[in-house]
């Protein structure tokens, strides 16, 4: 799932206790993610690219 922020999806994964299986990262590929689990034992991938320094 791609976002505009996953920083602030974090934040509102975390207040209600959602099982948060990997925190948000900056992967290879210039990709910032974070990974949770939903209920009925999904992970989704919530990511956004991110744009290299010059």
């Amino acid at each position: 799932m791609w976002v505009d922020d996953v920083d602030a999806v974090h934040r509102q994964s975390v207040a209600p206790g959602l099982d948060v299986t990997f925190p948000p990262t900056k992967m290879p590929g210039n990709v910032r993610q974070k990974h949770v689990r939903h209920p009925d034992g999904r992970v989704f991938r919530v990511s956004k690219g991110i744009e290299e320094s010059a």
